[in-house]
């Protein structure tokens, strides 16, 4: 069998494939998968052993290019696509790849793409779990959705050499925090987490090491720009599999709804997330106790109206009750 798997856009959303991609890998030991993202997403995959090749789509493209694209996908002979993504350009590069099986979600006016679209489930769910519903044509069932991402050897000895350079030891209490995101119905505001960041450092010695990608510096900024207590001082932009790697090494992660949450639910890491306009249920491991999430619904994220509206879903969300989950958390882990 010669597999190809396609999920486009964000880094979270790929992680989400990552139990769906292990259990085919079990269900077919000798068949060949192809991955179909886009760049960085494709960084949390270069180490999954599940696969055998990875495809990069580049969005901004000279129509001779996309038209030897999909040429090229065509020449392949897949003999089932898996799109996991579902909009309109995924949903044509399914169709176009010729597989006499091609599976995706039954969503409207995109379903005639599909030889076997799949109605997604109505109720709200784990995001993997609802990607996993795609491998039911296959008569395959997925119980196991832990986020499989892998770190290198040298991300370990990086994350090392970083900890020894801003002088942290090993019985330090080392908290990550990120309080990025692209989405502004994700940002939690500055200074409310520059107040529980002083009430890290102040109640538990806490050292906090903040966690931002390319072109998200300015969310630091204003983080310890409102803090009156130390934070530990800034570093070169890591890669995604090295932020994994610092992941692993700190005791306990706080941010936005973002992909570095994401990172620590894959590193086993205890995290804390604050979400806005997005559901709990869409984006935390279900049935577990080691992610911990807060969210505060107006009355309105049923019918979102998003940007007509002045996110109180995310002011709803206190600086105290975040203090109070998060203590609850540290008791319990220690």
């Amino acid at each position: 069998m010669n597999f190809l798997l396609i999920q486009l856009r964000r880094i979270g959303d790929v992680l989400m494939t990552t139990p769906s991609i292990r259990q085919l890998r079990e269900t077919f030991p000798d068949a060949h998968f192809t991955f179909l993202t886009e760049s960085p997403p494709d960084q949390v995959l270069r180490e999954n052993p599940h696969l055998d090749e990875i495809l990069l789509h580049r969005k901004s493209e000279p129509l001779t290019d996309s038209i030897k694209f999909f040429l090229n996908l065509r020449s392949r002979k897949f003999d089932c696509v898996i799109d996991f993504f579902g909009n309109p350009r995924s949903a044509l590069m399914t169709f176009c790849s010729g597989a006499p099986m091609r599976i995706g979600f039954d969503f409207r006016g995109r379903s005639w793409a599909y030889t076997h679209p799949v109605m997604i489930s109505e109720e709200v769910t784990y995001a993997a779990q609802d990607k996993s519903q795609l491998l039911k044509p296959l008569g395959i069932s997925v119980q196991d959705f832990g986020l499989e991402f892998i770190a290198e050897e040298k991300d370990r000895y990086y994350a090392e050499d970083l900890f020894r350079k801003l002088g942290i030891t090993e019985t330090d209490y080392v908290v990550s925090l990120s309080p990025v995101s692209r989405q502004p119905y994700k940002v939690w505001p500055a200074e409310r987490f520059a107040e529980v960041a002083d009430w890290l450092v102040e109640k538990y010695s806490a050292k906090i090491l903040f966690l931002f990608g390319q072109g998200e510096k300015h969310f630091i900024e204003a983080v310890q720009s409102a803090m009156t207590m130390p934070a530990l001082h800034e570093y070169d932009v890591p890669t995604l599999s090295e932020t994994l790697a610092i992941l692993q090494k700190v005791n306990l992660h706080l941010g936005n709804d973002n992909g570095i949450r994401h990172f620590a639910v894959a590193a086993g890491t205890p995290s804390m997330a604050i979400f806005g306009r997005t559901w709990v249920a869409n984006w935390t491991p279900p049935q577990q106790t080691l992610h911990r999430t807060l969210e505060f619904d107006p009355g309105c994220k049923n019918k979102c109206v998003y940007p007509k509206c002045n996110l109180e879903c995310l002011k709803g969300v206190s600086t105290d009750a975040v203090m109070n989950e998060l203590e609850t958390m540290i008791n319990n882990l220690s």
